[in-house]
């Protein structure tokens, strides 16, 4: 039997069982290209295609793939738990531990569907934080003792977002602000501009939220952990839990690195630029900058930190572009990203296996390592060319030239709630190639 995958003493990286060899995760995020957008991976499951698919990317000696599971695939009723959708799960599994692959699975999405029970508050309900304990309960009966499976990834990029209207939510606020506040808060829940809001009620808001997430995130590790998991636990989080660059309209995340890393065996993070002119070429400094922040931020110290999203597009035009990149392009960035994160990361998962084919996909019709004809493009054979590197000389972290701190509140308020990147080219403009990080203090 092979060795489960685990921390390695220190924290820097991962071994293959105690004392075992280091192992650098080093792959994809695993979708069938022509399932549809987004990808019906369960529904349209085809096993020769997937056994192909995976073959591969063991061939191009690549090791990790993280794959999605589905609420609606799995537990479509509330106490109905599908027994073809575990089997085609199971099947992967099988799969994989046959080409020497390892699974992070994702959490329960919703890909193919929401199902009617699971239409709440997801953060604040408990009835809601139940359904998703049981179905991990399941979930670890099955393959919490199969050493194919690397890591439970608790959900893609959760969000504690900001409701228009949650009842459940909006007691507990009251209840909340009453203790640490002695204030009634009344019948609204604070907006994301906390300019429009009095700045003691709109902190301890934040806090509250953060403090959902983190709650969270305590349930569902403990709950994998008691049904008898021997994996690791993580998160993938979106790039929004660190507040240099937040979408007008979108919010801090909440899932905040420091508040939940004591749950997590390792940290997980997502990155895309964000290019304020369409243009990678001109931007790159800055959105190196951002990027090297944005990990830097998320990297606890003891604890790995894997990069389990992260792409740009090449030989294909995702829908709204005018014409295709060529493919060395996604290569550009592929480079510029290693190079940073290489000092902070401890694994790499690109975003995804292959191209997508649907013609209504996102830039996941640009970003594979494949081809959606299964040809092995540019980036894949860079990705690759990494993967045999870090194999025979596993990534060191490195400390930042220089370190900024801001007032985390106080840096919030004073962009609106939704700070741009001119606040951080501002920091790096003197020393454009110095690494960077920016802690945030309460």
């Amino acid at each position: 039997m092979a060795p489960f995958i685990q921390v390695a003493p220190g924290g820097g990286g991962f071994v293959e069982g105690a004392g075992g060899k280091p192992f650098v995760p080093f792959g994809a995020n695993y979708f069938d290209p022509k399932t549809g957008w987004a990808p019906k991976i369960w529904a349209r499951y085809d096993h020769d295609r997937v056994a192909r698919h995976l073959g591969q990317m063991a061939e191009a000696d690549l090791n990790c793939i993280r794959v999605f599971l589905d609420q609606g695939i799995l537990n479509p009723a509330p106490e109905e738990f599908s027994a073809e959708g575990f089997d085609k799960v199971a099947d992967i599994v099988q799969v994989a531990a046959r080409a020497g692959v390892r699974i992070i699975f994702s959490g329960p999405n919703t890909w193919h569907g929401q199902p009617a029970h699971r239409r709440g508050d997801a953060y604040a309900d408990p009835r809601q934080i139940d359904f998703t304990v049981r179905l991990w309960q399941k979930i670890v009966e099955r393959w919490g003792a199969e050493p194919a499976v690397m890591t439970w990834d608790l959900y893609n990029e959760p969000m504690v977002g900001w409701p228009k209207r949650s009842d459940v939510r909006l007691e507990r606020w009251r209840r909340h602000a009453k203790d640490a506040l002695g204030a009634d808060v009344g019948d609204d829940l604070p907006q994301p501009d906390p300019k429009g809001t009095d700045r003691k009620v709109w902190a301890e808001y934040l806090r509250f939220q953060e403090g959902l997430a983190a709650d969270w995130v305590a349930v569902q590790a403990k709950a994998i952990r008691a049904a008898g998991a021997k994996q690791m636990v993580s998160v993938g989080l979106i790039q929004w839990g660190i507040p240099i660059l937040l979408p007008r309209g979108m919010g801090l995340s909440c899932f905040t690195p420091a508040r939940i890393e004591p749950h997590l065996d390792y940290l997980s993070a997502h990155f895309y630029p964000m290019l304020r002119t369409g243009n990678l070429e001109k931007e790159l400094a800055l959105q190196r900058a951002y990027l090297d922040v944005v990990l830097r931020a998320t990297r606890r110290p003891g604890k790995p930190l894997v990069l389990e999203e992260f792409g740009w597009k090449g030989g294909k035009a995702p829908p709204g572009d005018k014409a295709a990149l060529p493919e060395e392009h996604q290569t550009l960035w592929g480079d510029a990203l290693m190079a940073v994160s290489s000092g902070s990361c401890a694994g790499w998962l690109n975003w995804g296996y292959a191209d997508a084919a649907d013609p209504h996909a996102d830039i996941s019709a640009a970003t594979g390592l494949w081809t959606e004809d299964e040809r092995i493009k540019h980036w894949g054979k860079r990705f690759a060319e990494y993967a045999a590197q870090y194999k025979a000389d596993p990534p060191q972290y490195a400390p930042a030239a220089r370190t900024v701190e801001a007032d985390r509140v106080d840096f919030l308020v004073e962009h609106a709630g939704a700070p741009q990147l001119d606040w951080l080219e501002s920091r790096i403009g003197a020393c454009p190639g110095d690494s960077i990080e920016v802690v945030f203090k309460e």
